[in-house]
């Protein structure tokens, strides 16, 4: 009876590993494939979306990383610094309601968002999401 209930724990616990990692393959696929299709992508005139890359974890499905770069002068540079907050603000706000991370979402997914400057490559600030901030 008990080595019935064993392997049977087993079996499911064996499904549901390998749904996940059938998930995380796909995710990783289409980051990549974004990412030779799209990128560099201009997002507005200071902001360029330079790759898309899913990492897979051992203790979760993996991490969504995305990698922009800033191209900013003096001034610009200045009010980004002064408002970096807002920034995460946006990206948090753009996750929840983007249609286009639904399926990213459901499945846990977790966010990071990386941004560096296009002058120095000096990391300017980078923003990670759980499932508990964007739920």
């Amino acid at each position: 009876m008990y080595a019935r209930l064993s392997i049977l724990m087993l079996v499911i616990l064996l499904v549901f590993t390998s749904c996940q990692n059938r998930k995380a393959e796909t995710f990783a696929r289409e980051a990549r494939e974004y990412t030779e299709k799209n990128c560099p992508l201009t997002m507005d005139k200071v902001t360029r979306l330079d790759s898309v890359v899913f990492v897979e974890q051992d203790d979760r499905i993996g991490d969504m990383v995305m990698y922009y770069t800033l191209i900013l002068d003096d001034e610009s540079r200045k009010v980004l610094m002064d408002n970096l907050g807002e920034l995460g603000d946006m990206n948090l706000a753009e996750l929840r309601n983007s249609v286009f991370m639904a399926k990213y979402r459901e499945a846990g997914v977790e966010f990071t968002y990386r941004y560096r400057d296009a002058e120095t490559g000096e990391k300017i600030a980078e923003y990670h999401f759980s499932e508990k901030d964007y739920k």
